[in-house]
């Protein structure tokens, strides 16, 4: 029976279900999942790699820097009020390093690898921040993690599949790389930027990704400026998979709560999935089928096992 549309939102609400959060984090997710098939549109438009990279987040920058009073009059610091030590400040440089070199392996590996690929590999990082905080930390892992782990590590071998030949081996295992320094820069920003602004965390991580593209594209002598063609698909990853669902994600993530958000942050992979499948008529498997859900509720597992706050 279809739901009127004024009900909907009450029937929510009455389950403890906040109907504005829950489609801010969903649409945040399908926005992030739009990011691997317009950059595939890019590449074949001729866009190099350090130039798709300087655009998306050089514009973001500057919609970002426009945010910033506005974040400033809501919470009255951006800094946060832990002292920054020496120690936590090279934490906080090691994240954005994590972070731009996330984002560069990222967009190297999805020149030669398959959207559908791409996202078992990469969204295996929630289990990958587990690996890590066991390892740096010494967090002894619960059942339920490690239940997790073996799903996930399951999850992309059999993404890879068999016939391994298919695959190339150089981009998985870049896309792979990208997904471990993205889990490191999960971890290492928890401590840097335990108490910043998010905001004051994207105009810091933006720009550095943005002048390493700059200097990559220096040394790569790869042009600044886009063609036509590409200028839609480019401003596209710009707004919509950059800006927008960065920013909808905090919203959501403070109506919801960060277990409850990061849990419905899993849409991501499927979307980007599913809109490769649509856009792009990329063929899916059932291998890959079968491993992607296995990353997807490993996803699930991990992150469900923080608190509600």
């Amino acid at each position: 029976m279809k739901i009127p549309s004024i009900a909907a939102p009450r029937m929510l609400c009455t389950y403890g279900i906040d109907p504005v959060g829950t489609a801010a984090v969903l649409v945040s997710a399908l926005g992030f999942g739009t990011l691997a098939t317009l950059t595939k549109i890019a590449y074949a438009a001729g866009v190099a790699v350090p130039t798709l990279i300087a655009w998306r987040f050089g514009l973001a920058t500057l919609l970002v820097l426009c945010v910033l009073p506005l974040e400033y009059r809501r919470r009255g610091h951006l800094l946060g009020h832990e002292p920054w030590s020496r120690r936590r400040l090279a934490t906080a440089v090691l994240a954005v390093a994590c972070f731009v070199g996330n984002t560069t392996l990222y967009f190297v590996a999805l020149q030669s690898v398959s959207i559908t690929v791409a996202a078992a590999l990469f969204y295996a990082y929630p289990v990958l921040v587990m690996l890590l905080r066991s390892l740096g930390w010494r967090e002894r892992p619960s059942i339920q993690q490690c239940i997790a782990l073996v799903l996930g590590l399951s999850g992309v071998t059999l993404t890879l599949g068999w016939q391994w030949h298919q695959v190339d081996l150089p981009g998985a295992a870049l896309m792979l790389s990208s997904a471990t320094l993205y889990a490191a820069y999960i971890v290492l920003a928890h401590r840097g930027l335990r108490d910043a602004s998010p905001v004051l965390a994207t105009a810091v991580l933006f720009p550095a990704a943005a002048i390493a593209a700059l200097a990559a594209a220096h040394v790569t002598h790869a042009p600044l400026l886009v063609k036509a063609s590409a200028l839609a698909p480019t401003l596209g990853i710009v707004l919509f998979a950059t800006v927008l669902p960065v920013q909808l994600f905090l919203f959501g993530s403070v109506r919801l709560g960060p277990t409850p958000a990061a849990l419905l942050g899993t849409f991501e992979p499927v979307a980007s999935v599913g809109i490769a499948l649509l856009v792009l008529r990329e063929r899916l498997t059932v291998e890959q089928l079968a491993g992607g859900l296995m990353v997807v509720i490993a996803a699930m597992l991990v992150r469900g096992e923080g608190r509600q706050t």
